[in-house]
């Protein structure tokens, strides 16, 4: 499988999983017992208590009043509580999730009261004593809730409206204990007591909250950890790449906030029971499941979403911030359309013709403003805008005349460039053109040094002509008076037999001579014919080590090789490349300090590979030029067999394949290094 398909599967796995292991604590969350009951329920529940009482024993006198209580106050405060006590025994007798049994005096009565029910499977399961109950605070806030006055309780004094007033006392009852249960999953036909439950998405925020951030954050680490190179070519990531910065930012935040809120609501609904009852309402089979796999897909389909954007948001990193402003931005695409439209205005040949137009232009200008100036404001302000506008076109007069001066500069500095005359083109402040002048002043020293070596390169080709013709001359000459002793009717046959075999040596010093000097022409003009295959480079050293061995050993060299275990397969000539190394080992056996160690080296460096070949010269190496030149060595050796040729035909051969060949030498060390890019 392609790793970009590997880091969809596992995203998705990821969102799949985390979605069912929130969703396997709905139950718990639904089930759990609150602390506390809510403040609005517990009052009721104090009045209802009340009005038990009352259904026990309608004499029982449950409130009295200080003296000089104002009778208007008494009747409000009586009205509203009976009000109150009315409204709770109605909520609690009649709605679907209440289920109590009350001792009132030893007289129970009860309402469907399960005593087998669970807690677990409960929302709220508890016993209250009318003994213990704090009722001063409730009372007050249920009488202000169907009274005409406000009243408050505060440090033992009673106050209506703000005043003080002596107050009352209320005479909760002795004998009476409630207990009641309200179930997990509530049914919301005919029921009035949810609104006293404080039942609102507020409830579950802080578990969606929390699960949503754990969630997220594992997505997000997830997307940030795994490579760019593999996240932009997965199926609808590859198509955020390249969405502008603005339009992207808005769509995601919708989106998200959008799924997240969507995702919210749906959990709380879930965990309350109300998508379960409706489902129930309209006899939809196996709703349970139903549900879980609703939340599983909401939940997955928004951790995708955030995945997705938090990728998006790592592709805003992958450039700097210059090219992400210009390319991936509203705003820096709009700059950079106008300053391109800008740029094309004022790009213009800087001649007599646009200095002609601005000026008529200036005219124009000034005439036509001065027309309407006229006809709609007075004549000091006429004065004045007339007065700005001549002054604005003589400034801009002068600064187009600058420029031309400047441009005028800098053609004078462009025709003396072909002429080859340098002393006039230098540095200079050049304002608009600045950027020109220090670009024709770096062409001035490039002509320069072009000129230089394309005479060090005549004299080199002189030089050549020079080494080629002394080098053929001695052959030729050593040839010519052997066979000069030839011809001598009075040599001996073991004469004769000696002058043969110098005679072959120099012919074939020749011939050498000019088959290298042909291949490096060849090589350097770039009209080579090369045969590329696949080498394992390894085998192929390995090769021309054993045939080379005998050579070395003749010198009585050691060869000590390093080389890499696995195989390194490049692109080459394998015959050419055969004579590069033939070549380099010759080179050795001829110049090596005999009884020493040559060293053979292979490093494995990323992209490319590199050998390198370290010997002992016996003669010390003080090269005054680059011994890879054609003729170098066999100018200084020129009593040996070699002809000059034998590195320079190695970089020719190195470099017609994409390689690097170059000479280090550190003392007597005499050091070579290739390099070649592998396949």
């Amino acid at each position: 499988m392609k790793k970009k398909n590997i880091f969809l599967t596992i995203l998705c796995a990821l969102c799949i999983i985390s979605s069912c292991i929130v969703t396997s604590f709905y139950p718990n969350v639904s089930t759990a017992t609150p602390t506390k009951l809510p403040e609005t329920l517990e009052q009721n529940l104090t009045a209802f208590i009340l009005a038990k009482k009352l259904e026990q024993d309608p004499k029982y006198e449950y409130i009295t009043f200080e003296k000089d209580t104002p009778e208007d106050i008494q009747k409000d405060i009586k009205k509203g509580l009976n009000s109150a006590l009315s409204s709770a025994k109605n909520i609690f007798e009649n709605d679907p999730n209440f289920f109590y049994t009350c001792d009132v005096n030893y007289k129970i009565t009860s309402k469907q009261f399960n005593v087998n029910v669970k807690k677990k499977d409960t929302r709220y399961y508890d016993t209250l004593d009318s003994n213990t109950l704090n009722v001063t605070d409730n009372i007050v806030n249920l009488i202000n809730y169907n009274s005409e006055k406000y009243y408050e309780y505060c440090d033992g004094t009673y106050y209506c409206d703000g005043e003080p007033f002596p107050g009352y006392t209320l005479h909760m009852p002795s004998d009476v204990v409630l207990t009641f249960y309200i179930p997990a999953v509530l049914n919301y036909d005919n029921t009035s007591l949810i609104d006293l439950l404080d039942l609102d998405a507020d409830q579950y925020t802080y578990f969606f909250m929390t699960s949503f951030l754990i969630c997220s954050a594992i997505i997000a680490l997830y997307v940030f950890l795994n490579k760019y190179a593999y996240e932009k070519e997965a199926y609808i990531f590859r198509h955020v790449n390249n969405w502008l910065f603005e339009p992207a930012f808005l769509l995601f935040l919708t989106i998200d906030a959008l799924l997240a809120s969507g995702t919210c609501i749906l959990t709380t609904y879930s965990i309350e029971g109300t998508f379960l009852h409706i489902l129930n309402r309209y006899h939809i089979e196996l709703s349970q499941p139903i549900v879980y796999g609703v939340n599983i897909l909401a939940w997955s389909i928004t951790l995708f979403f955030i995945g997705l954007s938090v990728y998006w948001l790592k592709c805003q990193f992958t450039t700097s911030i210059k090219d992400w402003f210009f390319h991936k931005t509203w705003i820096g695409k709009f700059i950079l359309y106008f300053s391109n439209k800008v740029e094309r205005i004022i790009s213009t040949d800087l001649s007599d013709e646009i200095l002609k137009k601005y000026i008529i232009f200036s005219i124009c200008l000034i005439l036509i403003l001065a027309f309407i100036s006229l006809l709609n404001i007075p004549f000091f302000s006429f004065f004045v805008v007339v007065t700005a506008l001549i002054g604005i076109s003589v400034v801009g007069y002068k600064k187009i005349k600058n420029v031309q001066s400047q441009y005028q500069d800098i053609l004078h500095m462009t025709e003396d460039l072909p002429s080859g005359n340098f002393e006039n083109i230098k540095p200079a402040d050049s304002g608009l053109f600045q950027s020109l002048n220090n670009n024709i002043y770096q062409i001035k020293d490039g002509f320069e040094q072009a000129v230089k070596e394309q005479v060090q390169l005549q004299n080199l080709k002189t030089e050549l002509i020079s080494n080629v013709s002394h080098d053929l001359k001695t052959p030729l000459t050593g040839i010519k008076n052997y066979v000069e002793l030839l011809n001598d009717p009075n040599i001996s046959e073991e004469d004769k037999k000696s002058y043969l075999e110098r005679l072959n040596q120099y012919t074939d010093r020749l011939s050498i001579l000019i088959t290298d000097l042909f291949e490096v022409s060849k090589a350097n003009s770039g009209n080579i014919d090369l045969e590329y295959s696949d080498i394992n480079i390894i085998d192929f050293i390995e090769q021309v080590c054993a045939e080379n061995e005998e050579l070395l050993q003749a010198k009585n060299l050691q060869l000590v090789t390093n080389l890499p275990e696995k195989e390194i397969h490049v692109c080459l000539d394998g015959n050419k490349t055969y004579r590069i190394f033939e070549n380099l080992f010759t080179n050795i056996s001829k110049y090596a300090l005999e009884n020493t160690r040559v060293f053979l080296d292979v490093k494995d460096i990323g992209n490319s590979v590199v050998i390198i070949m370290k010997n002992t010269s016996k003669a010390p190496l003080d090269f005054d030029s680059d011994i890879t030149e054609r003729f170098v060595r066999g100018d200084k050796s020129r009593h040996e067999s070699g002809n000059g040729l034998g590195l320079a035909i190695v970089k020719s051969f190195t470099e017609v394949q994409n390689g690097t060949f170059m000479i280090e030498t550190d003392g007597d060390l005499f050091k070579s290094i290739l390099s070649f890019h592998k396949s």
